[in-house]
């Protein structure tokens, strides 16, 4: 075979949506057919095209000519002639060249990436639409499973050292040296690779800013047959192309680092001439030359380094950056100072010299977004937990999700909607076409990146916010399900709702009070319960149970039977939890976010702290009957003031759902992510939900109760009678109290 582009099988015409598998290969020759058999049966009815690109000294290329005449897809060979083998990389550009499919995916010939997960990227690159879906691989503290120990030692140094080198930019990846990655060929620009070495993703990472990312998880097999190709010689390779992407990739850095190393050396040595000739305390002589070497070091950064060109320029970033290198000053450099200058005694330019130096990294450390934990510094993988309501909305999180409890399962989901995936370095980067949200504190704060998607939606999250669930449903979660549901002909409708015989009863408040303690109350008397705040309500008026769990108020102590399951402990602990999360601390939190005060974040370290009084119902009535669906037969407006049971005119009666639907709010970015989602697909969906509750509620009873006579449930009056059918009320606008 001539050393040049064999194609293998037929190519009349190239499907729209062509899969183009490129594998590079170095005597891989046992490995050619039981790859291409698994290919043929893991994409059926997928069209694809497999292209390789041999830098064989065996004879492989000829494998691939024998048995590509089995298959029913085209299979081409690029063989390489010894001049232009310039590694795995430079193979895979040669077959990003070459390729003629749509999406382009890049995997190995060992089968250690399985062939099996291709449909999931192709499906997840389709769903999110996304540039670039990362296959990674599952891993531990030493590194990706399915390689020995040494190797997978190796990948996880590899993978810190080019973490630490691009922290921002390979931030939205977990694994960004795998070599199974799918992306889509428009997004693509091939002349600004330059490749070296084996690790082609990080390449197309680093050349390639503002891809929209997204991943999926898989089992890295053992090798099949061969040897692996990585070796020492290799490694010293990606440490070099490394060095080369970091000094090329930003023109910027070498005089970054040039103003780094002179602001230090002007530092530590402006302090060792000034300290002895000053009688001053040392902490105010510190003090003021940081001071006066920070604004230096910013005006040379800011004109010479970056020439004002970058996003946030002038007083704003002057701001940030005043501030972080206050908090490396005051916890870094004075207490170490005055230990070795006062308690150990060190000679002043060996002092100021290493307190300088360790306060430089921790800069970094804050400055880079940046924490030496083990979750930040390896390839750790978090746990998946998967949520199924009721069939209409499937969400899968990396983090638990105390608020949906009711809904989880641990079977695989057979489709994912909502994907809540943490970014474990800090606040999410900005994609093209994401709701993004930052309080400006990397990791250590609020911040998240929603991408809508026509059939999928990925939810990017902070650390801080992964380790806050229930600030995570209520601020983020709630509005993106409420916006996923009206999608599927459904309203997420606040209220409380109970059920008997199939039908039920929606309770819907004039303030936002009083209508827990009425299901409570009802489900004590035999009903089924439903969800005290929120419902899922259907056109045709289907009402769907969605029972979160319940926060403890005094209210709904005194109103039922509750105290009686639990001790007088864990009711004090929930009447003191339940004060300092009651309405005023929310009020007065809701007011300061529009100060632009970071509310959300101080909102996730509140609630680190004491977590919100809040349990299922389950635990509060242990013989709670839970409804999965019922019938709409009734609507019962809770009505604040003095009188008794009254009718509604219908249309008023719509009119108040309404309102208080619109009026159900959360710390920010909860109005944000309602605003952006419906400017997302062009369409009004808050007057979609609207339509969906009206419709849902055009033929029920309806009728309003205030205080007055009847059964004492909390500081309501309300009659819990038997359901009325639906079908009573069809013919007349007005209801029948």
């Amino acid at each position: 075979m001539e050393h040049d582009d064999a194609i293998l099988g037929s190519l009349t015409a190239v499907p729209s949506d062509l899969l183009t598998i490129i594998v590079p290969t170095r005597n891989e020759a046992q490995n050619i057919l039981p790859l291409l058999r698994r290919l043929a049966a893991a994409l059926p009815h997928v069209p694809i095209e497999v292209l390789f690109v041999d830098d064989s000294t065996d004879n492989t290329s000829d494998v691939i000519t024998q048995v590509a005449l089995q298959f029913s897809f085209p299979v081409r060979v690029i063989v390489r002639p010894p001049q232009r083998r310039n590694g795995l990389s430079g193979a895979v550009v040669e077959g990003f060249q070459a390729a003629q499919g749509t999406w382009l995916c890049v995997m190995d010939a060992d089968l250690q990436h399985p062939p099996e997960v291709l449909p999931a990227l192709l499906a997840r690159a389709q769903e999110a639409r996304a540039d670039i879906v990362v296959g990674s691989r599952k891993a531990d503290i030493f590194g990706p499973l399915g390689l020995s120990r040494k190797r997978a030692m190796t990948s996880q140094l590899l993978t810190l050292l080019a973490r630490a080198w691009f922290p921002r930019l390979l931030k939205n990846v977990s694994d960004p040296l795998t070599g199974l990655f799918l992306l889509r060929r428009a997004a693509l620009n091939t002349a600004v690779l330059r490749p070296d070495g084996f690790k082609i993703l990080l390449e197309i990472l680093i050349r390639c800013p503002g891809l929209r990312v997204s991943e999926v998880h898989f089992d890295f097999a053992s090798r099949h047959e061969g040897e692996s190709k990585a070796d020492f010689q290799e490694g010293m390779r990606f440490f070099r192309h490394l060095l080369r992407l970091r000094l090329t990739a930003n023109q910027s850095f070498p005089r970054l680092v040039a103003v780094a190393l002179g602001s230090l050396l002007l530092d530590v040595v402006a302090f060792a001439w000034l300290y002895p000739r000053v009688d001053v305390p040392f902490w105010l002589t510190a003090v003021f030359l940081a001071e006066l070497i920070i604004l230096l070091r910013f005006a040379a950064t800011e004109h010479w380094v970056l020439g004002r060109g970058h996003a946030i320029p002038g007083w704003p970033s002057l701001r940030r950056f005043w501030l972080t290198n206050q908090i490396s000053l005051f916890a870094g450099r004075l207490p170490l100072l005055y230990l070795l200058l006062y308690r150990w005694q060190w000679p002043v330019l060996m002092a100021i010299a290493l307190a300088v130096l360790l306060e430089s990294a921790l800069r970094y450390a804050l400055s880079e977004q940046w924490v030496f934990s083990r979750r930040g510094m390896t390839m750790w993988q978090p746990g998946v937990y998967r949520y199924d309501i009721h069939g209409l909305l499937r969400l899968e999180s990396q983090t638990p999700l105390p608020e949906l409890a009711h809904f989880a399962t641990p079977e695989p989901l057979p489709h994912v909607d909502v994907q809540i995936r943490i970014d474990r370095l800090g606040t999410p980067s900005p994609q093209p076409g994401a709701i993004t949200y930052s309080e400006g504190l990397s990791r250590f704060g609020f911040g998240l990146a929603v991408m809508p998607g026509a059939a999928y939606t990925e939810v990017v999250i902070s650390p801080l916010l992964a380790h806050s669930p229930y600030a995570l449903y209520k601020s983020v979660l709630e509005p993106v399900v409420r916006w996923e549901l009206v999608r599927r002909g459904a309203a997420l409708t606040y209220g409380a709702a109970v059920a008997r015989q199939g039908q039920a009863l929606l309770f819907v408040p004039e303030q936002d009070r009083g209508k827990t303690a009425v299901a409570l109350r009802a489900a004590q008397a035999g009903y089924a319960f439903l969800g005290d705040e929120f419902v899922i309500l259907t056109a045709d008026g289907q009402v769907y149970g969605f029972p979160k769990p319940i926060t403890v108020t005094a209210e709904v102590l005194r109103a039922t039977a509750v105290a009686t399951y639990l001790g007088r402990r864990e009711r004090f602990k929930l009447w003191l939890r339940h004060g300092l999360y009651g309405r005023g601390a929310r009020t007065a939190g809701l007011r300061l976010s529009r100060g632009r005060w970071p509310v959300a974040t101080l909102n996730l370290l509140w609630q680190r702290l004491l977590a919100p009084p809040k349990r299922a119902v389950s635990a509060l009535l242990p013989q709670v009957i839970i409804a999965k669906q019922a019938t709409l037969a009734e609507l019962i407006l809770l009505r604040e003031g003095d009188g008794k049971e009254m009718a509604v005119v219908l249309p008023d009666a719509l009119d108040w759902v309404c309102t208080r639907q619109d009026a159900v709010q959360g710390f920010p970015p909860y109005n944000l992510l309602l605003l952006s989602l419906g400017q997302n697909d062009g369409a009004d969906w808050r007057a979609v939900e609207h339509a969906i509750i009206r419709r849902a509620l055009t033929c029920v009873t309806t009728r309003t109760v205030t205080q007055g006579d009847g059964i004492e449930i909390g500081d309501w009056s309300v009659e819990i009678r038997e359901p009325i059918s639906p079908m009573a009320n069809l013919h007349s606008p007005l209801s029948s109290p």
